[in-house]
């Protein structure tokens, strides 16, 4: 098996092909030239010259430039949206951002992680395997410390996370699944879940693999102190919706399913039988303290109304039409002229 290194040599002219005794040898790259030379007279396309590009076959690209860009953008709305949650869940001020985005083989970012990272398995019904989201140890130390309303000693900042550590951390990841769900919409309808959490990197790589992953991480400023949190998206779980994954795509937004009509039409039967407060203010009276106390039966108040002054009608407590007082038979009534606006 060649290495890449000897691919690489290969493709570039360096290494010569052993020839019969009466030839002096083959230059591979000036072989396939001429032979690609012969293909564009063939086909009439003379002048385009055909250039041969070194290829990777242990690590090869899987996401295209546009596709890469496309996860970016879904992260970017998640990452505004996590400006608003956030912030209320920890009770102090973070505004995640994106600071970097790479592809790779999962591997080679697990061996540059620390080794009491946590990592966080999330599925994306429907869409097969697992991705993986860790947070760095400063940025995992701060929030415990927010969430348990203390500080911790920096003696212990890189020690293995107890159960409990474990846990609250599990409680953050759950609260940021709402916000994954709604950035994923532009591109598919999935149901996050976290499915696992654990500091076990040998679980977490046996549950990925080899696989070629997609990297986006976000820098996270928690009091002063700057971290990372990293999600790592495998190919083969987005393979089914590459055709989906283009900036067009997600900057136009998802096409909206029409509504089934019986679903509308249920809908509106079931806001018709909502019930809601009207009143009639009939107008206002200011009288003492001492003139209330004694008020009684027979008393006679005096409004800051006319007989037939249009008055305000109000719904669930808010002025929405106008209307005329009078009566439907032995009851007392409102007509309603027209609607409110403020004087």
């Amino acid at each position: 098996m060649l290495t890449q290194a000897e691919i690489d040599a290969l493709l570039a002219g360096a290494i010569e092909i052993e020839a019969s005794n009466e030839s002096t040898g083959v230059n591979l790259a000036k072989l396939m030239g001429e032979d690609e030379k012969g293909k564009d007279e063939e086909g009439g396309d003379e002048g385009e010259e055909k250039r041969v590009r070194p290829y990777n076959f242990w690590s090869p690209d899987r996401f295209s430039k546009d596709q890469m860009r496309a996860i970016e953008l879904v992260h970017e709305e998640l990452g505004e949206r996590l400006s608003n949650t956030l912030p209320s869940y920890l009770r102090t001020n973070v505004r995640p951002r994106i600071v970097h985005t790479e592809q790779g083989r999962f591997h080679d970012f697990l061996a540059d992680m620390n080794p009491n990272s946590l990592f966080h398995l999330i599925n994306l019904a429907p869409l097969p395997g697992q991705m993986v989201i860790t947070i760095s140890q400063e940025v995992n130390f701060i929030i415990l410390e927010s969430r348990l309303g203390g500080r911790s000693d920096p003696r212990f900042k890189d020690h293995i996370l107890t159960d409990i550590d474990q846990a609250l951390l599990q409680d953050l990841v759950e609260n940021m699944l709402n916000d994954l769900k709604a950035s994923w919409s532009k591109v598919v309808n999935v149901e996050p879940k976290l499915v696992d959490s654990t500091v076990n990197q040998h679980w977490v790589q046996m549950m990925i693999g080899n696989e070629r992953v997609m990297m986006v991480t976000f820098e996270l400023m928690i009091n002063n102190i700057t971290g990372t949190m990293s999600y790592y998206i495998p190919y083969s779980m987005l393979k089914p919706v590459m055709n989906e994954l283009n900036t067009h795509r997600v900057i136009a937004g998802r096409k909206e399913q029409l509504l089934d009509p019986l679903a509308k039409q249920k809908m509106h039967e079931n806001l018709a039988m909502v019930k809601l407060p009207v009143r009639v203010l009939l107008g206002n009276s200011r009288v003492t303290l001492k003139e209330m106390y004694e008020l009684k039966p027979g008393d006679v108040l005096v409004l800051d109304t006319e007989a037939r002054q249009d008055l305000p009608v109000e719904v669930a407590h808010i002025p929405r039409f106008k209307g005329q007082i009078g009566k439907a038979g032995n009851r007392l009534a409102i007509q309603v002229s027209g609607k409110y606006t403020p004087e």
